[in-house]
């Protein structure tokens, strides 16, 4: 009985609804130059974990695509499955990922605050070589990790620029529940919700692509 309470406390926000909950959860990566959502995968275990769900989506991406993710993927396995599926990618660091500083690449002033660059390993068991970019100004204090290693293929204030970005898939994950009314499904099997999404996706990726003929025809 504990258990359950336990659960029930957990899951406060499910107090009021009165329709059956089914489990699920949704994996997009999203095409932040172009607007579209590029991979999007359905499980029907809501517990299934993130980080080897975004690795197994690394293959139906373009090689040479950086992938801009918050700090949950800031492991070096995850910088190891970029490197194998040939992709590229912007995390903000996490402080349970350790690192050593090997080489200092450069420092500047930087938007009122100081920039530095150094490359450094990470990882205990299989260490990776990354790149560090580190900006401070008073206590604020933003710190990327990335695998491009030359500063002149990804300059450190592109890829701070870049970092906010990440928030645009916010704004497809509400378009497809309150927009494409992806908040209510009409079926109670895995496999017709997982076709209700991609439904959904393909909608969304119409509109979005309207939308662009008609800003562009304007």
């Amino acid at each position: 009985m504990f258990v359950i309470d336990t659960i029930a406390h957990r899951l406060k926000l499910l107090w009021a609804e009165r329709a059956v909950i089914l489990p699920g959860c949704l994996l997009a990566v999203y095409d932040v130059r172009r607007g579209l959502c590029r991979v999007l995968a359905f499980d029907p275990n809501a517990a299934a974990a993130e980080l080897p769900r975004a690795a197994a989506a690394l293959r139906q991406c373009a090689r040479d695509a950086l992938l801009v993710a918050d700090r949950l993927f800031c492991t070096a396995m995850w910088f190891r499955a970029l490197a194998a599926a040939g992709c590229w990618g912007v995390v903000r660091r996490n402080r349970s990922l350790g690192y050593t500083r090997v080489q200092r690449l450069r420092g500047r002033r930087y938007r009122g605050g100081r920039l530095e660059e150094w490359l450094v390993t990470a990882g205990a068991r299989h260490p990776v070589t990354l790149r560090l970019i580190h900006w401070h100004r008073g206590r604020t204090v933003h710190e990327l990790l990335t695998n491009v290693l030359d500063p002149q293929r990804l300059p450190a204030a592109e890829a701070l620029a870049l970092y906010p970005l990440r928030w645009t898939i916010e704004r497809m994950y509400y378009d497809l529940k309150e927009v494409l009314n992806l908040n209510r499904v009409y079926a109670a099997n895995p496999n017709a919700i997982a076709m209700q999404v991609y439904a959904a996706a393909c909608v969304y990726n119409a509109f979005r692509v309207v939308q662009g003929e008609v800003a562009a025809a304007a």
